[in-house]
């Protein structure tokens, strides 16, 4: 069984077990068991966020740490940083806090609840480099369980930067985040995906609550923000690296988007457009730089005609 066949099955095992529970601290308890007992972490368990700390929340496993001040070590940065933090080695993480001289590396996700930052899963291994990209992955993704129902999707809408900014307005958008998706390189820097010989799109990676807002609106939005009819280019910007695509990783999805896909292209009139539809294969977060960068930079570049901004 591959790790993400695994993680597959946890997450169905997760959303069944979980189900029908509203209280945070059982559902914590309750994922940081299935977690700890099916996949065999030495240290698995929560924080959440008490003021400017973090707190113990439910755990397996030995005696940790009772509170992290925001901005400290591996939990209190991905707080901070606002993004699931890998750590191959803790011991070359700076201002790494020794609960305990066994771990060896670790990974920490935040939780998102309603736009903020609720609290943290950490996972530690005895082992060297135990967890990848498939790790934060799948979970990222069983973390939102604790919270209620989160969904995921991503959308190339050309740069980055301008469709960012356009979905996080969106009211029931948890968390957004920009990287390079479906490429054929691990990993990539922004000049190496720039090149347009990584196979990578820019992408805007959406979280979203399916109680607050669908799927249909927002990839009903995300056609309104683009022209559908443009093959590697959107607005000024050209390139593979800015093609246009819907990337999905829950295939309960596909009938859905392949609807509105079929109702876009009768109302253009075509039978084919420059759109992808695909699964997601992967996905690298950009640099920290690229992240809200018009939050940083008000008056930075962006394709969208302001006007579109209005839609939400």
């Amino acid at each position: 069984m591959t790790k993400t066949e695994k993680y597959e099955g946890l997450l169905r095992q997760a959303r069944s077990l979980l189900s029908g529970e509203h209280d945070e601290i059982a559902r914590m308890a309750n994922l940081a068991a299935l977690l700890h007992s099916e996949i065999g972490f030495w240290w698995t368990g929560f924080y959440r966020v008490d003021g400017e700390q973090l707190v113990l929340g439910p755990f397996q496993g030995p005696v940790a740490c009772t509170r992290i001040p925001f901005g400290r070590g591996v939990c209190g940065s991905a707080w901070s940083e606002r993004h699931t933090i890998v750590v191959p080695d803790v011991e070359k993480f700076k201002g790494h806090i020794a609960c305990s001289s066994e771990s060896r590396s670790e990974i920490v996700v935040p939780l998102w609840n309603h736009g903020e930052i609720q609290g943290v899963l950490d996972i530690d291994s005895r082992e060297l480099a135990a967890f990848d990209d498939t790790d934060r992955r799948w979970l990222e993704k069983l973390s939102t369980l604790v919270y209620g129902p989160q969904k995921d999707i991503w959308f190339a809408a050309g740069c980055f930067w301008g469709a960012q900014k356009f979905f996080k307005r969106i009211e029931g958008v948890e968390f957004t985040e920009v990287g390079f998706a479906n490429g054929r390189v691990a990993n990539p820097s922004y000049e190496q995906v720039y090149t347009d010989t990584t196979g990578h799109a820019e992408c805007v990676h959406v979280r979203y609550n399916p109680e607050s807002v669908s799927l249909r609106r927002l990839t009903e939005l995300f056609f309104k923000i683009i022209d559908p009819l443009s093959l590697n280019k959107q607005g000024g910007d050209e390139g593979t690296r800015y093609r246009t695509g819907v990337y999905y990783d829950d295939e309960e999805d596909l009938d859905l988007l392949s609807g509105i896909f079929l109702e876009t292209r009768m109302a253009l009139g075509v039978n084919e457009m420059p759109v992808e539809l695909l699964p997601l294969k992967n996905f690298y977060r950009a640099e920290e730089y690229h992240q809200n960068y018009l939050d940083k930079n008000p008056g930075g570049y962006c394709h969208l005609n302001p006007e579109l901004f209005k839609l939400v």
